[in-house]
This record gives structure tokens, sequence and C-alpha cells, in this order.
């Protein structure tokens, strides 16, 4: 029941990704702080950076649009990726854009407002046929180099709206904030290893489990390795560090 009321989620999500496209794009932020604006897509990153506190990458698994086309690229490649050489590049290419964000305020002279449909006037984001070309683009990007990288390889890789869950997830770690986890219970592990092949994003969950508790930054509690197990030790939780 629970697999399919996400995968219901991440599909409605997927459909209105032509609405919504707009507020998830960089280029939007980038825009509006050239005009010294907060943009609809720099509000949305700041509210997943809060809900990254409790919630760690939670989005990942739960609500983002590209999470359905990632899942059934798993279909073709479903092979564990070089995360840490990935991270890198995506945190590489994170720094820029932030950077290039914080300078464009600089010499727009600061916050001039705060215009949440900024780019987005006829609240819908692909609302003229040129812009389903930029559409089409992203869902290509990310659906391509999760088939030639493997599992979430385009999350691993560029996604830009990770660092801030990620950064989130360790600022509420690093505050001692309840945050929601895949919890487990080391004593009952038979060690099968049904929780990491299933894991969507690679991670080695029978070595996290022994600490109680999978801790990894790139865990986005999708559950499909709570299901996978045969002796129920691992469930959803909430846990201090």
């Amino acid at each position: 029941m629970l697999q399919r009321t996400r995968k219901a989620i991440i599909l409605v999500s997927l459909l209105m990704f032509p609405v919504t496209l707009n507020y998830f794009s960089p280029y939007v932020s980038f825009d509006g702080a050239m005009n010294g604006l907060v943009s609809g897509s720099l509000i949305l990153f700041a509210m997943l950076f809060l809900s990254g506190l409790f919630f760690g990458r939670a989005w990942c698994g739960w609500a983002c649009p590209m999470a359905g086309l990632s899942e059934y690229a798993l279909s073709v490649n479903g092979k564990s990726v070089n995360t840490k050489k990935l991270r890198k590049i995506r945190l590489g290419i994170f720094t820029l854009w932030f950077a290039g964000i914080i300078s464009m305020f600089v010499l727009a002279g600061g916050i001039r407002g705060v215009v949440p449909l900024h780019m987005t006037e006829r609240f819908i984001s692909v609302d003229e046929p040129m812009k389903y070309i930029i559409y089409y683009m992203v869902l290509l990007l990310f659906t391509g180099l999760t088939f030639v990288l493997g599992k979430r390889g385009a999350c691993h890789s560029i996604c830009w709206m990770s660092p801030f869950l990620e950064g989130g997830y360790r600022l509420g770690r690093w505050l001692k904030l309840p945050q929601l986890r895949i919890l487990s219970k080391p004593l009952s592990c038979i060690s099968c290893g049904a929780c990491d092949r299933k894991c969507q994003m690679g991670i080695n969950v029978s070595e996290g489990l022994k600490k109680g508790s999978i801790e990894d930054a790139d865990c986005i509690l999708c559950g499909e390795c709570t299901g996978a197990c045969k002796k129920d030790v691992l469930s959803f939780g909430t846990r201090k560090r």
C-alpha cells in the first residue's frame, strides 16, 4: 500500500511537470537574481532546504517530478553508480550556479522584491509551443543520464535540488533535530542482501543498518528496502543524531 501510494504521487507530479517546470528551474532563479528578484523557484529551493532539516531527501523519493522517470529507467540500467565521483560533479555544478545567483543579486544592488510568478505569469510553465523544447530536453537529460550511468544517475550527477535537501539534512543532524529515517534492528538481519538490491540510490543498506538507522545522505526514504526485507528489520521512524 505504501509503495502504491508513493508511486501514484510521483506519477501525478510527473504529469503536472508542464505546469510546475519553472518552479524547479535553475535558470528562472538566475534570471530573477539578475533583476534583483526572488523568484518562485528560489522560494521552492529554500523550502526544500527547510524540509531537509526534518525529512532529509524524502522529496526525491516521494514528490520529485523526475522520480517516476528515474524509477522506470532502472529497468534499462539498474547498475550502481560511483556516488562519490558523481557527487563531486553535482556539487561543483551547484557551487558555480549558487555563486552566480549571489553575484547577480550583488550586481543588481540586492534584493528588490519577491515575485513568485517571475517568468510564469500565466501560472503554467509550458504555456507556448516553443517551451515544449525545454520541457522535453529536461526529460531526455534526466532519463538519458540514468540510462547511461545507472541507478538514479541524473540525481547523483546533475540534480540542482538535491544539494539543498542534503544541506538541510546535514544541518538538521548537526542541530540534533528529530529526523525521519529508515530505522533498523541489526540483530534480526540475516544478510540476504535484498535491501541492497532494491535500493534505488545504490546505497549499501545492509552495512548502514548495523548502526540502527540508515544515515547515508543519499537516502531518499522511498521505503523500497523496507518492503524488500522479509524479516522486518527496516522501518520508518524518527531519530536524533
